[in-house]
């Protein structure tokens, strides 16, 4: 079944007021749950023509593409062509701009249709008020832009948040974000991704506290495919002794859904409120973990080359893809090309690539 007709038979009813979802009956229906694991298709024949004849491309030059399923674009901030050239150079073959500061996902839709090949068609970022102030209204308009069947990815939401290494030397706390990940907005959310099949990302800081919430969500919603967003970043390590690559092994084998990004400051970042290296996904020399990278070759498609750009920190693109390939560059051949375009092709079209 397509993801359209899926959502067309959920009916307005949930878009409008996002009932609370039965894990319970889930679980129940046997046959639900077999067509989940199947998976709809999610994106048109074209968009996959567009993406497929961008990223064969780039490999035909030679260089492993990147799917960049972590980014922010602000309409008023973002030049659109100028990282379309950045894309270019550092191969980069799409780019999965979820809208901030807009009633909707539209100026993500509206890029992609300019734009086919380099853009994929994603719902609003949770990286600002309309998210954190009423959360579970902002699930309510990504389940509308999902009903039209035009979009195929979700952007992040911050559920537990401190501020940005550049808010937090401005001094600004209005990102310091609690949202609780098991109240409506969160089951919502979790029921949305576990209906459709599409996507969604989480910021969620890792802490000892907040780790069995987010694990009880996982569980009632096995089918629900969730990118927890900056593996290893930690801030606070004082309040975060449980993290590290056997929790996140085990988190892997425990929860079939459950993806993450590699969206991370460099070795020598120091997050200024704490003190600390925030990266523990790099040794202190600036080379990969091998802890980290035994974690990633284990289990290779359940992890995401990412960008994390935003509109503050766009001059770093570049320095941001190279340390992404740093991080490429240590795995093996095959696990390289899962974490690099494969898995996140896999997640925004429904289908395995193949060459």
């Amino acid at each position: 079944m397509r993801r359209r007709d899926i959502l067309r038979g959920m009916g307005g009813a949930f878009c409008a007021a996002m009932l609370p979802f039965s894990a319970a009956a889930w679980r129940g229906n046997a046959h639900a749950q077999r067509a989940a694991a199947a998976g709809p298709r999610l994106a048109s024949d074209a968009a996959m023509a567009a993406w497929r004849g961008r990223l064969e491309s780039i490999l035909a030059g030679k260089q492993l593409p990147i799917i960049d399923l972590q980014a922010t674009y602000v309409s008023d901030r973002t030049d659109a062509a100028a990282h379309m050239k950045l894309m270019d150079r550092e191969g980069v073959a799409q780019t999965a701009f979820a809208p901030a500061k807009a009633p909707d996902g539209s100026p993500s839709l509206e890029l992609h249709r300019r734009h086919p090949a380099y853009f994929i068609p994603t719902t609003s970022s949770g990286e600002f008020p309309r998210w954190w102030k009423g959360p579970e209204k902002f699930v309510g308009v990504t389940a509308r832009d999902l009903q039209s069947g035009n979009y195929v990815f979700m952007g992040e939401h911050e559920f537990r948040h401190y501020p940005s290494p550049e808010q937090a030397a401005e001094g600004r706390k209005d990102r310091d974000i609690t949202v609780d990940i098991t109240g409506p907005a969160g089951q919502a959310l979790f029921a949305l991704s576990a209906k459709t099949g599409v996507a969604f990302q989480i910021h969620y800081e890792i802490e000892d506290t907040l780790l069995p919430p987010l694990e009880s969500m996982l569980e009632r919603f096995p089918q629900a495919k969730v990118i927890w967003c900056h593996l290893g970043q930690v801030r606070y390590p004082q309040r975060a002794r449980k993290n590290g690559p056997a929790y996140v092994a085990g988190l892997i084998r425990r929860f079939p859904g459950l993806h993450f990004d590699l969206a991370v400051p460099k070795a020598s970042h120091v997050y200024k409120p704490s003190g600390v290296r925030a990266s523990t996904l790099f040794l202190a020399s600036g080379e990969l973990d091998p802890n980290w990278r035994a974690v990633i070759e284990e289990s290779p498609q359940r992890f995401l080359s990412s960008s994390d750009y935003r509109p503050d920190v766009a001059s770093k693109y570049s320095e941001t893809i190279a340390r992404q390939r740093q991080i490429l560059a240590a795995l093996s051949e095959e696990a390289r090309a899962l974490v690099a375009y494969r898995n996140a092709w896999r997640l925004v079209t429904g289908t395995d690539w193949s060459a």
